[in-house]
């Protein structure tokens, strides 16, 4: 072989070797890593679900940090982590808007009430001139006069009264319109979080749980999109054929002890019930109330207090 060919052959050696070095991308990770960023940029400012972006972060760090055989677990846990944190954040927003919502409507209740109490004192002040009026009509005329001029002002306000009522209840209607919207934006929020749930593994087994949104405020019976998203909990008991089920209800520190084991009770029982009626046998299913006792997050935080009003179903190893 001459020395051109012997150079050309070395030269397609190390171009060869150059590329099979060459750091592959990896478009997963970098996918989410650009959601997990698009995230943060929209909820860091007001804080919402921020113990579901940080289990986000962690289980990004974690691919990004793993070994081949590992990955594909991992990407699925890091693309589930990230919609929680999304579906976390939706939540949080609707609730927000619908403190915002709750203290406009008091708002107007507390002005139509002023209002009618308003419109109730001009109307006294008007049966006041006219039983004046007739007590005098014989002896002042000119008095007659100035009562009809009173009156005419009074009608005036009257009708200024009913007119502002009138806004006031265009108010409430409008209102009205805004909450119904808005429970509907959060019964769609629930069925996103009803649809993600995934097991998990502690001391007691494998555990998942129903968030507090699945009952209404201070209410026993599960909500109407709740018992119809039972899927991943029944797939996940079905999983497990021949094994005792524990269903866990808890509440957050809202209320008395006696009050929240007995909401916590009723909630365990309605899951149970649910179940149930959804074919799984009721001799495996075991209902028990927590009350307040078992908290998993700080009580002093709204976040703190609504992860902790829950059910969780557990499947004992």
């Amino acid at each position: 072989m001459s020395r051109t060919m012997r150079c050309l052959a070395w030269a397609m050696l190390m171009l060869l070797v150059a590329c099979a070095s060459a750091p592959k991308r990896d478009l997963a990770l970098e996918r989410l890593e650009a959601s997990l960023s698009t995230l943060e940029a929209e909820t860091s400012a007001n804080g919402f679900a921020s113990a579901e972006r940080l289990q986000a972060r962690q289980a990004v760090e974690a691919l990004r940090t793993a070994e081949r055989d590992a990955r594909p677990g991992l990407l699925y846990l890091a693309e589930r982590r990230l919609e929680i944190a999304r579906v976390a954040a939706q939540v949080g927003l609707a609730q927000e808007q619908l403190v915002q919502l709750d203290r406009e409507h008091d708002r107007i209740l507390l002005e139509a009430t002023r209002r009618d109490a308003e419109k109730n004192r001009l109307e006294a002040e008007k049966l006041r001139l006219q039983s004046l009026a007739r007590a005098e009509e014989a002896a002042r005329a000119q008095e007659d006069a100035e009562a009809a001029r009173r009156e005419s002002e009074l009608s005036s306000a009257e009708a200024d009264a009913a007119r502002r009522v009138a806004e006031a209840q265009a108010a409430e209607a409008q209102l009205a319109k805004r909450e119904a919207e808005l429970a509907m934006a959060a019964a769609d929020s629930l069925r996103i979080q009803l649809d993600s749930m995934t097991a998990r593994r502690d001391a007691r087994g494998q555990v998942m749980t129903l968030s507090g949104d699945a009952f209404a405020s201070g209410q026993s019976s599960l909500r109407p999109e709740a018992r119809a998203g039972l899927g991943r909990v029944i797939e996940f008991i079905q999983s497990q054929p021949g094994k005792s089920v524990l269903i866990e209800g808890h509440t957050d520190n809202r209320g008395g002890a006696n009050l929240n084991q007995a909401l916590s009770q009723k909630r365990a029982d309605a899951v149970r019930r649910a179940l149930v009626e959804e074919g799984i046998d009721a001799t495996r299913l075991t209902a028990v109330g927590r009350g307040m006792d078992q908290p998993v997050a700080d009580n002093g935080s709204a976040e703190g207090r609504a992860r902790n009003r829950r059910v969780d179903i557990v499947i004992a190893e």
